[in-house]
C-alpha cells in the first residue's frame, strides 16, 4: 500500500547509528545517575495513553511517525498494528532500572492489503493477494468491519487491510485487520504485500509470495541486491506494492500483482545497544541460532528463557527478544514464549542450561 519515504528510513538509521555509537551512559550524580542508551523495538501495538508496544510504554511527545507511507500521527495508529520504533531508553546508571522511554521515530506499515479472496466458514481465516491470514481470538478485527466479524466480508468485493506477523510462505498470523473503503470508479487501491520470495525468474522479472505472482518489470527496487544468478532473492522477507491485480481462480490461487515498487524488509539498523524483537520463529539453525523473519538471533548460556527452554524455540513460535543487536544480529538476554492464550500463574524461567530462576524484575533485563 505504501511508497516509503527513503529519507525517512535513512533518518531511523542514522538515528540509531549514532546513538548506538556514541558514548556509553552519561552519569548525573554519580552512582544515583541516570544514562541513555539506544533502543529499536518491532511489534505489536498494545495500548495507549502514550503508545504501547509489546507491553512497554513508549513516550510519544516529540515522535516523528510515519503511517502507510505518510507523516502520521497516534490518531492513525490502532491496536494490533505492527510498528517499529527507534527510541532512546534512559536508566539508573547503577541499576540499569528504566525510567522513561521515549520514541524518537515510528514506523507502520500494512502486511497485506487487497481485495478478500475468501473466508473459512468458521471465520478462521482469509486469503488476501494469495496469502491465508490467521485470525485468532487476539486478533484485533477493527469497528469497521459489520459486527467485528470476518464473516461479514465479502469475498471478490471487500478491500481489507491487515497488520500481522509472516510466519511463513504465504502464511500470516493477523494481529489487526480493517475495512477499507474506495470510491472504485475514481480511486486505485494500494495493493501491498509482505512475504518470503521463492521462484525468482529473474529473465522473466517475476517472484511469488504464497499463491501470488509478481511482475516487477517496471517497479522501483530500493535497496534489493543485485542479481548474479537467478535465485539470488529466494528467501528473501520483502514488501511490495502495486496498483494493478488480476484475479485467478476464486480460492487462494492464480492471482498476479504488477508491482511499483520492490523493498527488502529491514529493522532500520544492523546496530543498537539495545533491541526487542516480537515476531514468528522461521528457522532454526541450532539451539543457540534462529531466525525470525528478517531478525538472526543467538543465544549463550546466560540467556534467561521465560515460558519454555531452548528446545521449545521451533519454527512456529511466537517470541519475544531482548538483547543488543550487534550487525544484524540479536545477542539475546532474554526470549519470552508468547501464547495466544496466557494464563496468569507465576512464570517460570529458565537458563539456556536448563538452570530454574528466580522470576523477579532484578533477574530479568529490561528493554
Amino acid at each position: 500500500m505504501l511508497k516509503l519515504d527513503q529519507n525517512f528510513l535513512g533518518a531511523i538509521a542514522l538515528c540509531l547509528l549514532l546513538a548506538s555509537c556514541g558514548p556509553g551512559p552519561q552519569a548525573g550524580g554519580g552512582i544515583g545517575g541516570t544514562g541513555q542508551i539506544a533502543s529499536v523495538v518491532s511489534g505489536a501495538i498494545t495500548g495507549f495513553g502514550s503508545v504501547f508496544v509489546s507491553g512497554y510504554e513508549y513516550e510519544t511527545g516529540s515522535t516523528s511517525m510515519m503511517v502507510d507511507g505518510k507523516s502520521g500521527s497516534l490518531t492513525d495508529l490502532k491496536k494490533g498494528m505492527l510498528v517499529r520504533v527507534n527510541a532512546t531508553v534512559t536508566e539508573r546508571y547503577d541499576t540499569h532500572d528504566v525510567l522513561q522511554r521515549a520514541a524518537n521515530t515510528l514506523l507502520y506499515e500494512d502486511t497485506v492489503e487487497g481485495v478478500v479472496q475468501s473466508v473459512a466458514s468458521d471465520g478462521s481465516s482469509l486469503v488476501v493477494l494469495g496469502q491465508t491470514v490467521a485470525i485468532t481470538t487476539s486478533t484485533v478485527v477493527d469497528a469497521s468491519i459489520p459486527g467485528r466479524n470476518v464473516l461479514s466480508l465479502m469475498p471478490g468485493r471487500d478491500l481489507v487491510e491487515v497488520s500481522g506477523f509472516v510466519t511463513g510462505d504465504g502464511a500470516i498470523m493477523g494481529t489487526f485487520i480493517e475495512l477499507r473503503t474506495l470510491d472504485m470508479n475514481t480511486q486505485v487501491p494500494d495493493y501491498e504485500v509482505k512475504g518470503f520470495i521463492k521462484n525468482h525468474n529473474a529473465a522473466q522479472k517475476t517472484f511469488e509470495i504464497g499463491a501470488l505472482t509478481i511482475e516487477y518489470s517496471d517497479a522501483r527496487l530500493n535497496d534489493m541486491p543485485g542479481q548474479i544468478s537467478g535465485d539470488d532473492w529466494n528467501g528473501l522477507l520483502v514488501d511490495a506494492t502495486g496498483d494493478q491485480v488480476s484475479s485467478g481462480d476464486p480460492g487462494s490461487s492464480g492471482v498476479r500483482m504488477k508491482a511499483n515498487l520492490v523493498w527488502p524488509e529491514t529493522l532500520g539498523s544492523k546496530d543498537s545497544e539495545n533491541a526487542k524483537v516480537e515476531a514468528f520463529v522461521t528457522h532454526v539453525r541450532d539451539l543457540s541460532d534462529f531466525s525470525m523473519g528478517i531478525v538472526r538471533v543467538q543465544t549463550s548460556p546466560g540467556t534467561v528463557f521465560e515460558g519454555g527452554t531452548p528446545s521449545d524455540v521451533q519454527v512456529g513460535i511466537r517470541l519475544v527478544v531482548n538483547g543488543p543487536l550487534v550487525d544484524g544480529v540479536v545477542n539475546a538476554t532474554k526470549v519470552k514464549f508468547e501464547r495466544e492464550e496466557e494464563d496468569h500463574a507465576e512464570p517460570t524461567m529458565v537458563n539456556s542450561t536448563g538452570a530454574r530462576l528466580p522470576c523477579g524484575d532484578s533477574t530479568v533485563p529490561v528493554c
